[in-house]
């Protein structure tokens, strides 16, 4: 008859390495160009940059630029975890319109601990890493809109582990920022003149 000490000994040693086998998510940032760049945090854990969700991005004309010129989401591992990829996904809607699709952008690997993140902050920890940069380049947010408005884009995050997908999403409500579509300003002087040519006949 075949012992079944052996098996159970080797069990008992593998056990501990499997129960502290870890990954995870600890924050997240979005890059937006408009006249100039600003690194908003969407998951925040050290620093001070502003907040991607709730914040109002401007007002916009459609030849203007508003762009996500970079993204990256902060991982970690240990105990045998490991994080393979990461990427953002986003949509852009007009408020009170039912938002469409996500749209998927991959992240670059960027580096690992120690290192600066996207928003300027340390990061140290072991098996701590940042995915940085949209594969595909900037996601221009004003393509394909074509009515004025209000507007949202809508965001979130996820890093693919060998113990299953992580997110950065808000505890699933997802970031989201808002800005404001308005007529081209030739347009609205063309508009203006019209409206003016129109008055002075009635009088």
């Amino acid at each position: 008859m075949k012992s079944k000490t052996l098996p159970l000994v080797f069990a008992l040693f593998a056990l501990p390495g499997i129960c502290s086998a870890a990954t995870g998510v600890f924050g997240s940032y979005a890059q937006v160009f408009t006249t100039s760049s600003t690194v908003y945090v969407a998951q925040s854990y050290s620093g001070s940059n502003p907040a991607f969700n709730g914040a109002d991005l401007g007002i916009f004309s459609l030849s203007d630029n508003l762009e996500i010129t970079n993204a990256s989401l902060m991982t970690f591992k240990n105990g045998g975890g490991n994080v393979t990829g990461a990427e953002m996904q986003y949509r852009v809607y007009e408020v009170g319109d039912t938002p469409g699709a996500f749209t998927t952008i991959s992240l670059n690997f960027g580096s690992n601990a120690p290192s600066t993140d996207l928003g300027g902050n340390n990061f140290s920890g072991g098996g701590d890493q940042e995915w940085r940069g949209l594969v595909g380049g900037p996601i221009d947010l004003l393509n394909g809109i074509t009515t004025n408005g209000d507007y949202e884009v809508e965001i979130f995050y996820r890093a693919f582990t060998n113990e299953g997908d992580r997110f950065s999403n808000n505890g699933g409500a997802n970031f989201k920022a808002g800005f404001t579509v308005v007529p081209e300003p030739a347009v609205a002087l063309l508009g203006g003149i019209g409206l003016l040519v129109l008055l002075c006949r009635r009088k």
